[in-house]
């Protein structure tokens, strides 16, 4: 791991070959998101290929602006997938019900997402989308 942001009292780092490391504290707000897109751009001069794996056992859920820009605009986060673990039931409960209103509003995003349990699930959530990926390219 080099360096390591600090966001509020939120921590982001990359870790090679191309993942995003994030790790919320309390609510994910507008600041966090604007303040860590801005620092993904800069990566991705470098590795224009990037994977989020957001850690959020300590987050507590997405402000509402938050939730209304990435409602309105699925695809914004400028990763290839990401994949949240560690979330609470109120958090996984607000994040599906985000995702089925945009589906039903037809704002599906094209980012492949998911939730899962365990720092573990989540690389290896992260391995299989850069090798489908991988395949797709081939």
């Amino acid at each position: 791991m080099g360096a390591v942001w600090t966001l509020g009292p939120h921590k982001m780092w990359f870790e090679e070959p191309d993942t995003v490391r994030l790790v919320t504290v309390g609510v994910y707000d507008m600041k966090l998101l604007e303040e860590s897109n801005a620092l993904v751009r800069e990566l991705k001069k470098n590795h224009p290929t990037l994977y989020l794996i957001s850690d959020s056992r300590q987050g507590t859920g997405m402000s509402a602006d938050v939730r209304k820009v990435l409602g309105e605009n699925p695809d914004l986060m400028p990763y290839a997938a990401t994949v949240m673990f560690g979330s609470s039931f109120a958090m996984r409960t607000m994040v599906n019900m985000m995702i089925r209103a945009g589906e039903l509003m037809g704002k599906k995003g094209n980012t492949p997402f998911a939730m899962v349990a365990t720092e573990e699930d989540a690389k290896a959530w992260v391995a299989a989308q850069r090798e489908a990926a991988k395949a797709k390219a081939s």
